[in-house]
């Protein structure tokens, strides 16, 4: 008897800013998403954005999956402010779900913080 599954469409819609990391001026923000572990979007360091506080940063990473009752699905990420004095702020996130929470289907808002970094990563999930 095959296995029933679901097609789900996972998009990254925004990051905002609510404090760029810095004290003073623009801080240089990178980030990493991963959907079940596969690369879904991301800015290097090497070609940081440079944000102020209240920054809303639109994006456009979309991955599709195909999901089996038994399964879950995983999203997570980061997002990083590089410093050149001191370590990187570095906020990492993780949202697991499964057939029983009807795959996360819905716009989910995520924040994370590190030192001063404060950002919320919003992204949506739907069936397809």
């Amino acid at each position: 008897m095959p296995t029933e599954s679901t097609k789900l469409r996972i998009s990254f819609l925004n990051l905002k800013v609510t404090n760029n990391g810095e004290w003073t001026g623009k801080g240089e923000l990178y980030w990493d998403f991963l959907v079940d572990g596969e690369p879904t979007g991301g800015r290097s360091i090497s070609n940081v954005l440079k944000v102020a506080d209240g920054e809303l940063i639109p994006l456009s990473a979309t991955r599709e999956v195909r999901k089996s009752n038994g399964e879950s699905l995983s999203i997570s990420g980061s997002i990083s402010e590089r410093d050149n004095l001191d370590k990187d702020d570095f906020a990492p996130f993780e949202d697991n779900y499964t057939v029983n929470d009807s795959w996360g289907r819905g716009t989910h808002s995520r924040t994370v913080r590190d030192g001063r970094l404060d950002v919320t990563v919003t992204y949506k999930i739907e069936r397809v």
